[in-house]
């Protein structure tokens, strides 16, 4: 059976020119019809923030003959726009990174990346998230070979759900150990706040810290990527306690 070509639209929260999201430009516009929409510099850890209060500037950059778009503004806004304005028809796929640097556990609270992508699900469009797990110079070719050689089954898969994924760092593709289906693990840091002077000598403060290391759920994201897995997490955005809000709805019945 020929398999469907998809219109995808590719964006990301490290920048337009990142490394990552031109290496799996490069890989995916074989088989995939592909435009990108991305922000104009980095943007990480804006989380899903919109621009409400200042004008969208954007400025459509060719590459290799085709149009795309560089945005001043987050990835949320860059899939709003790309959607709602620039994109002549609906994209059937909106593919978010790749990502230097995880985004694991409750880190995707705060991950631009993982938010472009629930912004494409609530335009109602199967969405996921890529991020490989190391920083500087890192080696994107197995990733991108991976997502190349699933695309069409990990379209599938992102109809029921978010996929958030991230891939542990590899010489090669075939250096993977497998694939594993987790749920999010627990992320926490020591956030370290450091005072320093400006020229004019007063304070400002440059935010660093540590993640903190403690024992993972076997099933949990952290503990698959650690082990040399490639993490595959369905998420939602709906943030409603199901199980909270049954056990005291009867209680606080007709209390006002």
């Amino acid at each position: 059976m020929t398999k469907k070509r998809l219109n995808i639209l590719l964006t990301n929260d490290d920048g337009f020119n990142a490394e990552g999201i031109q290496a799996l430009y490069r890989e995916i516009q074989k088989i995939a019809t592909v435009s990108i929409v991305a922000p104009d510099r980095e943007r990480s850890a804006v989380g899903h923030g919109i621009t409400m209060h200042s004008p969208l500037r954007v400025t459509p950059v060719s590459l290799e003959t085709e149009k795309h778009w560089q945005v001043d503004g987050t990835p949320s806004d860059c899939v709003k726009i790309g959607v709602e304005k620039l994109l002549p028809n609906k994209p059937d796929l909106v593919l978010s990174g790749i990502n230097c640097g995880p985004n694991l556990g409750n880190d995707v609270l705060y991950s631009g990346t993982v938010s472009a992508a629930i912004e494409g699900f609530f335009c109602t469009i199967p969405s996921i998230a890529f991020s490989l797990t190391g920083f500087c110079q890192l080696n994107y070719t197995p990733v991108v070979q991976y997502i190349g050689a699933n695309l069409f089954e990990l379209w599938e898969l992102a109809k029921k759900a978010i996929l958030n994924i991230n891939f542990p760092v590899v010489d090669s593709y075939q250096d993977f150990k497998g694939v594993r289906l987790t749920k999010l693990g627990q992320r926490l840091y020591e956030n370290v706040f450091e005072e320093r002077k400006d020229p004019r000598g007063r304070s400002y403060y440059w935010m660093g810290g540590e993640p903190v290391i403690f024992e993972q759920d076997h099933d949990s994201d952290i503990a698959a990527v650690e082990k040399g897995y490639i993490s595959i997490t369905p998420i939602k955005s709906d943030l409603t306690d199901l199980v909270f809000l049954k056990d005291l709805s009867n209680s606080f019945l007709g209390k006002i």
